[in-house]
């Protein structure tokens, strides 16, 4: 009897094979809606600030950020940071929910074994009784509901994985972004104490030459103004310092005490980074490419529910056996077999369907501009970044200029007080002046090399 019902098994096993292969891609499906996003933003074929970064974009890291203390410091970063982990678990349950829509592809099949007993109250008669069941079910994917569904899953993982791969990038050029303002606080205060050190010793000078009536009482209190105000600067100087040390611990997972020693250099970075095409922006950075899968399976989602409006086809078999003693579960005699197909479908579900597929369709509209948004973003982050270097190159050479001049100025007005021809006054103000003067050219380096690093994120980062 069961080999009557194996062609109709076969027949609807061959419809749901042909009918899943029916669609459009959903990458085809989606092509058009993805171009209009980029075309509304108009783009030109060149950035607007990119002269002079005309150079091959770096492809790792390591080919941008010359210092093997802080390669070092990244790689413990990305084995130790807890937010990267989760990142990664994250996505690694989107693996998961990939496996789990492949299953639906399969039948789904269980068994079973039993024994019960019983007899009449009153009587001592007990009579034993066995069963076991095996069945086997499959709901076939005749309008590629299912194939979709996996296809959408698929999508999510994708824009996990780019999700993850975004915030390692973000953690490397953290990392940097920490160390080099850690150096740069600890060239600030070295700079505060070496110009405490300075006031201090004229102070000293100055309370000699007092004692001895060759200097006045308002170039004491004058001395020891300045003084007090190099002081300060050196408990914020290293306030700040101890501050950016337990950033850069925070993302190396150590415990924020503050105590972790860096160079005393910048890391070298190259002053002419490439920048690559414009289009290579949307291929290279993560949150573009998360934005676009996200598309993709938005596009996919209103699929499956287009595809379960149709009916639905469920076929099963089982076949189930009852004895008295489990030896005779296997004879023939005891097994009976069942086999169906069912063909369903909802006749009224008072909109639900219909209140779901417009739902989906906004989803799909929502994430094409939520795409649309990232893709400028994304251009706008670089142009910024770019306008931002080319601002802090020539202000790095007018810092340069000032600082070279007021050190100068500082020496000569020195040599000028000790043979008496200017006032203390002087000498205190242009000691002021050079120390703003290297402090700002101590800040601009460092904003620079950040904004070399923000600029390489921006760009995507690495390509690995």
């Amino acid at each position: 009897m069961i080999k009557r019902h194996v062609p109709a098994m076969l027949a609807g096993s061959l419809i749901a094979g042909l009918s899943a292969c029916s669609s459009l891609p959903t990458e085809e499906t989606a092509a058009p809606a993805l171009q209009n996003e980029i075309a509304a933003i108009d783009a030109p074929d060149r950035w607007a600030f990119g002269a002079g970064f005309d150079q091959q974009i770096a492809d790792d890291w390591a080919d941008l950020i010359e210092d093997d203390q802080l390669q070092q410091l990244i790689e413990e970063a990305l084995e130790r940071n807890p937010s990267l982990r989760a990142s990664a678990e994250n996505l690694n349950r989107a693996r998961a929910v990939v496996a789990q829509s492949k299953a639906g592809l399969l039948p789904t099949i269980t068994g079973s074994l039993g024994a019960s007993g019983g007899g009449d109250v009153d009587g001592d008669n007990f009579d034993d009784r066995y069963s076991s069941s095996l069945s086997a079910s499959w709901e076939a994917d005749l309008w590629g509901a299912i194939r979709s569904g996996i296809l959408s899953d698929q999508y999510d993982l994708q824009s996990t994985a780019a999700i993850y791969k975004s915030t390692r990038q973000s953690l490397i050029a953290n990392v940097a972004r920490a160390y080099i303002s850690l150096v740069e606080a600890k060239k600030q205060l070295q700079l505060s104490t070496e110009t405490l050190a300075a006031q201090t010793e004229t102070l000293r000078v100055v309370q000699t030459r007092y004692d001895l009536g060759a200097a006045s009482r308002v170039e004491v209190v004058l001395a020891e103004s300045d003084v007090a105000g190099a002081q300060d600067n050196v408990v914020a100087a290293t306030a700040l310092r101890t501050s950016n040390a337990i950033s850069l611990q925070t993302l190396l997972n150590r415990y924020p005490n503050g105590d972790i020693e860096v160079s005393d250099a910048f890391p070298s970075i190259p002053e002419n980074m490439g920048i690559g095409a414009q289009i290579e922006l949307l291929s290279r950075r993560p949150d573009i490419l998360a934005a676009e899968y996200d598309v993709l399976s938005a596009f996919s989602a209103t699929r499956v529910l287009e595809a379960r409006r149709w009916p639905e086809l469920s076929l099963s078999t089982g076949v189930t056996a009852g004895a008295s003693n489990p030896a005779s579960l296997f004879d023939p005699v005891s097994l009976s077999y069942s086999i169906g197909a069912s063909l369903a479908n909802s006749l009224f579900d008072g909109g639900l369907t219909k209140a779901r597929l417009d739902a989906a369709n906004a989803t799909q509209r929502q994430a094409l501009a939520l795409y649309g948004q990232t893709v400028l973003s994304g251009y706008q982050e670089v142009e910024v970044f770019l306008q931002n270097l080319k601002a802090l190159r020539q202000r790095q050479t007018y810092t340069e200029t000032r600082a070279r001049a007021a050190r100068e100025t500082l020496d000569l007005a020195e040599i000028q007080y000790r043979a008496g021809d200017i006032d203390l006054l002087d000498v205190l103000t242009f000691r002021q002046r050079s120390f703003q003067a290297d402090s700002a050219l101590l800040s601009i380096q460092q904003q620079l090399l950040e904004t070399r690093i923000a600029l390489y994120l921006a760009l995507g980062g690495s390509a690995e």
